[in-house]
């Protein structure tokens, strides 16, 4: 159960590290021409914004795979008090 456990905690911090991967390539209009490109003081905000939140969630998905690591799972994870 706890291999269990820790591969879906691996894969929780996974999904984490990836929830704003789209909403920052949308605000960073990479594949837009340079006339339609979303600019302004609004648009560096939330990009700015954006990069902050990734960079909290990174945090918190680097919590979860050290739990992750602390549960007993074939997959390379240690032995811990759970």
């Amino acid at each position: 159960m706890a291999s269990r456990d820790a591969a879906d905690l691996r894969r929780l911090a996974d999904d984490i590290r990836k929830l704003l991967d789209e909403p920052i390539a949308i605000a960073a209009d990479q594949n837009v021409p340079t006339e339609d490109r979303w600019a302004g003081p609004n648009a560096e905000r939330i990009r700015g914004e954006l990069s902050g939140r990734k960079t909290k969630l990174g945090i918190m998905a680097d919590a979860i795979d050290k739990e992750a690591a602390n549960r007993k799972d074939p997959e390379g994870g240690k032995k811990g008090p759970n």
